[in-house]
């Protein structure tokens, strides 16, 4: 969450270092946090995002990735929770 002024200033870089640290965090608030921060950061740079996810989605936390997903298309979504169904 303490990315998060900085992802609003346009800086993406930290959010995405901090959500690979802890994407495998057992704890589920952790998960909504790294899931927000991820939603938040690729408003910015969706790009990234998807490279993140095509990276991270079929392993991380359920909540983590439908928090992150959340502002796709049906077709995305679809996609990225298929890649967690197969992984």
């Amino acid at each position: 969450m303490s990315t998060l002024y900085f992802v609003g200033k346009g800086d993406v870089a930290d959010a995405f270092k901090i959500a690979d640290i802890l994407i495998n965090d057992k704890q589920d608030l952790i998960h909504k946090a790294i899931g927000w921060a991820l939603r938040a950061a690729g408003a910015k740079d969706r790009k990234r995002l998807l490279s993140f996810l095509d990276k991270h989605a079929a392993t991380m936390p359920r909540t983590a990735l439908r928090y992150a997903i959340e502002h796709f298309d049906k077709k995305q979504r679809s996609y990225y929770l298929g890649m967690k169904k197969a992984g």
